[in-house]
């Protein structure tokens, strides 16, 4: 890639800056709107929010830049990088400050999403229905008490819709680049003490290579997919609330390596359901959640030396939460769960000395919160959580963490140190070819100090924050000759320690009343403590970008850019080269409950990888109808 074209992109990103630094000649009576953040159903402690760094990305934010994929939000977030294969339906990883998948969870509506048959017990980051986001709230760095002691990079928390009106629904389609076709649907109402929402989505792609063209792929890689999704709610008293909710969803895929174009294919089916019931007591002061998560997820492969070859993934969880608002300046939350991790695994293929594999284990644990306030504008929160573990005994996990509200100069700051326990997965220890039993847990801690400064009674917001982290025993995979014929060469590892630090900037702002901008970058340097070499997947640096401008009442455009600095993302020390792409989407309403969409994605049609010897798309056209009543 040309340093002309690279030099474009820092242009481009630090020209939006600048377009956010002219806030000053806005007028008193076109300052933005304040943004009420609600706690999410997983959060609950002001205090102990009020001191984490948090990225809130909005079904706004979504609905502008007409994102389809939930990695395309996520990295709107500084510290987040996606890794892996850039196609449909490839399950992509999350790396949180440097972290990989299994330092972080994802929640949706309070089921925690991860796949315990992957290698790293992670989420399997695919095709979710962003139709039904309301929004995702990121909290980056350790996360214990209510989300578990395995947070080490961070939590994911995506709130779905719900239903506001007695009934009211929407429906879209659209069709664009590589015969690509989605639909989705929903409805949704309130009819007295009942509420509910349905949702359904599908898409079907003839796909392009997923082998690089540019390195002699040719055929495209075909995509399926459909899901489904329902919320429904009952309210047996004022003080008491019953909700059910259920998610599933199909998808075939076609994928290649990346070094030939093969015909490889996966069939994944998902399923998650949970029942909840929260119950305010003593005039809402104390508030009682008690819930039991059920999720199963099977992918079956062939080719790629399989046959059918099938991994089965369970997950049982239950939970039960009390939040006491004992006063306004004190809350204290405390809980209890109990998680049952189970793996299924049929691989006559891949493995066929040892075809069959079953494993499962139980792990419990209690936590405690306490926020005070002990004077304007000081928060402070304590979390401390206790686990026992089946197979690994007991582990506790701590976080503290305080902020300062400097009121006359709209100034926050916070700071935070947390530890997180991360065990093995299922598969690292028990796996036929790869597992290694006498695996350790691993200890990671982590801290931030950063800032957050309202400019110009809210036009504009900045946010920075400095990091650093460090993990013991880190697991990670080394290639070493097969243990037992049929294997190939490989077995997972436990690293001494791993060293991250990093910068986190973010600014947002409403220059005019038609116009919004957003930026975002990351610094981050990831090591191996021992040999000082850089972590995979874990880029220097990264930036996203964007603005929208209401050029008419009723028409929209928004133009969004990304950078990603060089990265290794191979165990043989490759690199992809650093690239940055463009994006534009446009909106147009026909009526109030009609409108037009249209975007293009690679508007300057580079050509670049996000992992080595893996495609990406080249420039490509979407236009769709939306329709809501």
């Amino acid at each position: 890639m040309s340093h002309r074209v690279l030099s474009l992109s820092r242009t481009s990103l630090f020209a939006l800056a600048g377009l956010t630094a002219a806030a000053p000649a806005v007028a008193a009576d076109q300052v933005m709107e304040d943004v009420v953040v609600s706690a999410p159903p997983v959060e609950g402690v002001p205090q102990m929010r009020a001191g984490s760094a948090v990225t809130e990305i909005t079904w706004a934010e979504i609905e502008d830049r007409q994102i389809r994929r939930l990695e395309d939000a996520l990295t709107l977030s500084p510290g987040v990088t996606i890794s892996g294969q850039r196609g449909l339906g490839l399950n992509r990883a999350i790396v949180l400050r440097g972290l990989g998948p299994r330092n972080v969870r994802v929640f949706i509506d309070g089921i925690e999403m991860s796949d315990t048959s992957q290698s790293q017990s992670q989420y399997p980051v695919s095709e979710l229905n962003m139709a039904d986001v309301a929004r995702i709230e990121v909290l980056r760095g350790p996360q214990p008490g209510r989300f578990g002691p395995d947070t080490g990079g961070g939590v994911i928390s995506i709130i779905t819709k719900r239903p506001d009106a007695a009934l009211s629904g929407e429906a879209s389609a659209e069709y664009g680049s590589y015969d690509t076709a989605r639909a989705r649907a929903a409805v949704s109402g309130v009819q007295g003490p009942v509420d509910f929402r349905l949702s359904a989505s599908g898409t079907r792609s003839d796909g392009y290579s997923d082998f690089n063209e540019d390195r002699g792929g040719e055929e495209g890689d075909p995509y399926r997919q459909w899901s489904g999704a329902a919320t429904l709610g009952f309210e047996v008293t004022e003080d008491l609330r019953l909700e059910a909710i259920g998610r599933y969803q199909r998808e075939d895929v076609f994928y290649d390596a990346s070094t030939a174009d093969n015909d490889w294919n996966r069939d994944e089916t998902e399923r998650f359901l949970r029942l909840s019931a929260t119950l305010d007591t003593l005039n809402d002061r104390l508030t009682h959640t008690a819930g039991i998560s059920d999720t199963k997820i099977t992918r079956q492969f062939w080719g790629q030396g399989t046959a059918g070859d099938t991994y089965d993934g369970y997950k049982t969880r239950i939970d039960y939460l009390a939040t006491w608002r004992a006063s306004d300046r004190v809350t204290v939350q405390a809980g209890a769960d109990a998680t049952r991790e189970r793996m299924e695994q049929f691989t006559p293929g891949f493995s066929p000395a040892n075809p069959r594999m079953e494993s499962e284990f139980w792990r419990t644990g209690l936590f405690g919160t306490l926020g005070v306030t002990p004077m304007e504008g000081l928060d402070l929160s304590a979390t401390l959580r206790g686990d026992e573990h089946e197979e690994f005994g007991s582990g506790a996990t701590w976080r503290l963490a305080a902020a300062y509200h400097v009121e006359p100069t709209a100034t926050t700051l916070r700071a935070s140190y947390g530890t997180a326990w991360q065990t093995p997965s299922l598969y690292e220890r028990f796996d036929p070819c790869y597992g290694r039993a006498d695996l350790q847990p691993e200890n990671s801690r982590g801290w931030d100090v950063g800032v957050d400064q309202d400019l110009w009674s809210g036009v504009m917001t900045a946010s920075a924050t400095y990091f650093q982290s460090a993990t013991e025993d880190q697991i990670d995979w080394l290639y070493a000759p097969p243990v037992s014929a049929g294997c190939n060469g490989g077995r997972y590892v436990n690293i001494d320690e791993t060293r991250v630090q990093g910068l986190e900037v973010s600014m947002t702002a409403r220059p005019r009343p038609t116009v919004d901008a957003s930026v975002s970058y990351t610094w981050q340097n990831a090591v191996d403590a021992t040999t000082d070499l850089r972590l995979r997947n874990v880029p220097m640096h990264q930036a996203t970008a964007a603005i929208t401008w209401r050029f008419l009442s009723e028409a929209q455009a928004t133009l969004s850019l990304r950078y990603r600095d060089e990265t290794k993302n191979s165990f043989s020390g490759a690199e992809s080269d650093e690239f940055w792409t463009a994006d534009i989407a446009l909106r147009y309403a026909l009526t109030e409950t009609v409108s037009l969409h249209g975007r293009i994605e690679n508007l300057f049609d580079q050509s670049y990888e996000e992992e080595v010897g893996y495609g990406t798309p080249d420039r490509s056209a979407y236009a769709g109808l939306t329709v809501t009543f």
